[in-house]
């Protein structure tokens, strides 16, 4: 699959976040030049062929990744792809969570495979753990968070770097809840589920 924009194309400046496919083996010239306020690239695998200038002015996206662009006198898009698939490398709910393809069984296996207490780790670069990371990801279900939920539901509660926790991340995507993807349903589960506990306001939650 190939993944870019030719002549006459869009931009689309406000894009935030983008989740690659494994499907995608390819991305053209100027693919995501000038969208200033990406801050989040997940690609699951290598890209075999980068085109020129793919995340020109992509300012955010490259401070993250700690590339100053001023250093550099030719295009640095396989450097990007390279930092986005690397910098999840030693976090392996985060890597789990980002790919596209992530189902509720899958996340009971990263459970079972590295245990609950790397489930509430923080990423260095957006300071956000691996459930802002799954509430982010477009091709979420909400029975794939439920499953996040029932073994780590204090996680739910944590806040990143821009002081938002995951269930706001995952309300500012527009995304249509239907039928098993039922914000309502989700968060009543949810809600119901955690322990009275001190929030981040310092109040106790009443049951």
């Amino acid at each position: 699959m190939h993944w870019g924009c030719g002549f006459p194309r869009v931009r689309i400046i406000s894009l935030e976040e983008v989740y690659l496919p494994p499907t995608v083996k390819t991305i053209g010239c100027y693919a995501f030049n000038g969208c200033r306020y990406l801050r989040c690239f997940y690609v699951p695998e290598p890209i075999n062929d980068i085109g020129n200038w793919v995340f020109d002015e992509c300012d955010e996206l490259l401070a993250i990744l700690n590339i100053d662009v001023d250093d550099y006198d030719e295009d640095i898009s396989e450097e990007v792809i390279e930092r986005a698939l690397q910098q999840h490398a030693n976090l392996p709910f985060h890597q789990a969570c980002s790919n596209t393809s992530i189902t509720p069984q899958g996340i009971v296996a990263c459970f079972h495979d590295h245990g609950i207490e790397r489930a509430t780790e923080v990423d260095d670069e957006q300071q956000m753990t691996a459930l802002h990371v799954l509430c982010a990801n477009p091709h979420v279900t909400g029975d794939t968070i439920r499953a996040y939920l029932q073994l780590a539901p204090e996680v739910a509660a944590q806040e990143d770097f821009e002081e938002m926790t995951p269930f706001q991340y995952l309300c500012r995507n527009d995304i249509s809840f239907i039928d098993d993807r039922s914000f309502s349903s989700v968060m009543a589960w949810w809600y119901g589920s955690m322990p009275p506990q001190t929030e981040t306001t310092g109040k106790k939650r009443k049951r």
